[in-house]
């Protein structure tokens, strides 16, 4: 069964009020494809509901990653 746009957002606005995550994490809680994940945290972006930050290094494997926490009008969002 295909999900719809919306749903996908509901979701990963549920699992960044539990605590920011990797876009990795995101990826496989949400169980769609990582530019599925992507596309639609960058709509939430530019919505102001998240912020997507870029990281230089990640302290357990040392490579660069991008995590994605809500912003404090996502953490008003009654989802």
């Amino acid at each position: 069964m295909k999900r719809s746009p919306i749903d996908i957002k509901k979701k990963i606005i549920a699992l960044l009020k539990e605590k920011g995550r990797s876009l990795r994490e995101l990826d496989i809680k949400v169980n769609c494809g990582y530019r599925t994940i992507i596309a639609q945290c960058k709509e939430l972006e530019y919505l102001g509901i998240v912020k997507i930050i870029k990281h230089e290094r990640n302290p357990k494997t040392g490579r660069p990653y991008t995590s994605v926490e809500l912003t404090e009008l996502g953490k008003k969002q009654d989802i």
